[in-house]
């Protein structure tokens, strides 16, 4: 089967740390198919600039079996965002065009509702073939709070041959939006087995220079709002006067400097390390080497940082929020209140203080087996195009109502 992706969550070489879960699935689904990738990258993005004389599409790479193109993006920042989706079309296109010239999809994929999804579902109709959309949680769940950003999402899924959703959550909230219940498809995502396992603790701390004797804490992720990291830091300076711990966040983001300010005033210096970014690739031993991980997100889907601390062995503390309650373990895991940095220090505290041996009620599947029931979805409703393309009498081609 030949797949063009379209996504604006997936690793270049300006961010090559995002959309890394996105990077793992396509390699998954190149194994067994053809797939291409257009990943438009916002024009504010600097380092992107080449110059008047290069064209869309100018910046592509290839990476094993799979290419992909990097598309400048052209949009207005912070305002008329319900128009991206145009935005994103007229700006893409030509790039879009370009590769089908040479490589004719069976199917057009987009993740993310909105933009991505809109551009992904317009080139399919355009090509006449069939297209899915993917949702991670963020995109169906915060940014439909704008009245008229939800309307062009709900319109994207409504046109889309088939969603992919990522939680039974996600699935229940779009049928309550009347999005067609025959159309929605849960496939959890999957994680690397090879890379991420349970392991030898101390080597990990050994490895990254984490203390033998410490209580630590890890949270993973985009310094920003919807994470939650502000209540973690506010946790902390509530948890200090109960017990000792050493908070590790990994990651950046633009809430940065105002989590290192917030950490200075509440005297956590000695008890927070903001380690910055780390490869994908070099996460395992962060999962590994800690007692727990903390994720206070406002809203989500079903985080793949939890999906992998599973897999490494490490309960984690979590708001109860989106899908994270599918996949939490009452008797391992404790899941709290969002918003309340009170309620996250106790949960923290009693993990720290538990001991469970017990197994796991739910197990992360690997990244192959995600990849064969996203394919199942895929071939599915390119099996059903084909199977009413065979039964449209040729006049109606010849007329133009072909579906």
């Amino acid at each position: 089967m030949r797949i063009l992706l379209i996504t604006t969550v997936y690793p270049s070489p300006q961010s090559p740390n995002k959309g890394a879960f996105n990077a793992r699935m396509v390699e998954a689904l190149s194994r067994d198919n053809e797939i291409r990738v257009v990943c438009p990258v916002p024009w504010t993005t600097t380092a992107l600039r080449r110059g008047p004389a290069a064209p869309p599409g100018a910046c592509r790479h290839s990476a094993g079996r799979v290419d992909a193109s990097y598309p400048s993006y052209f949009y207005t920042p912070k305002v008329l965002r319900q128009w991206y989706g145009h935005f994103m079309w007229w700006s893409i296109r030509n790039a879009l065009r370009s590769i089908a010239s040479d490589f004719m999809p069976d199917v057009v994929m987009g993740y993310w509702a909105h933009p991505d999804s809109e551009a992904a579902v317009r080139f399919a109709r355009a090509l006449a073939v069939p297209s899915v959309v993917m949702v991670g949680g963020t995109d169906v769940l915060v940014l439909a709070g704008d009245k008229g950003r939800r309307r062009r999402i709900d319109r994207v899924l409504d046109q889309a041959d088939a969603v992919v959703t990522v939680s039974q959550d996600i699935r229940r909230t779009l049928v309550r939006r009347r999005i067609s219940s025959g159309k929605l498809h849960v496939v959890y995502r999957g994680v690397d087995a090879g890379r991420f396992h349970a392991g030898d603790r101390a080597a990990a701390r050994e490895a990254l220079r984490v203390p033998a004797d410490a209580r630590a804490l890890l949270w993973v992720g985009h310094m920003v709002a919807v994470k939650g990291v502000d209540v973690l830091v506010e946790a902390c300076g509530v948890l200090r006067e109960r017990t000792p711990f050493h908070l590790y966040l990994v990651g950046d983001g633009p809430m940065r400097p105002e989590l290192e300010r917030r950490c200075r005033a509440l005297g956590l210096e000695k008890h927070v390390t903001f380690v910055g970014y780390v490869r994908h690739s070099d996460l395992a031993d962060w999962y590994r080497a800690v007692d727990v991980t903390v994720l206070p997100s406002r809203s989500e889907g079903v985080p793949n940082v939890l999906l992998e601390s599973i897999a490494s062995g490490t309960p984690f503390v979590a708001s109860r929020v989106g899908g994270v309650p599918e996949i939490a373990d009452p008797l391992i895991d404790r899941l709290v209140q969002a918003d309340d940095p009170d309620a996250l220090a106790e949960g923290i505290a009693q993990a720290l203080t538990a001991r469970s041996r017990i197994a796991r009620r739910f197990v992360p599947v690997s990244i192959d087996a995600a990849a064969t029931e996203l394919i199942e979805v895929l071939q599915h409703v390119v099996n059903a195009r084909r199977s009413v393309a065979a039964r449209t009498p040729e006049w109606a081609i010849a007329g133009g109502m072909h579906p």
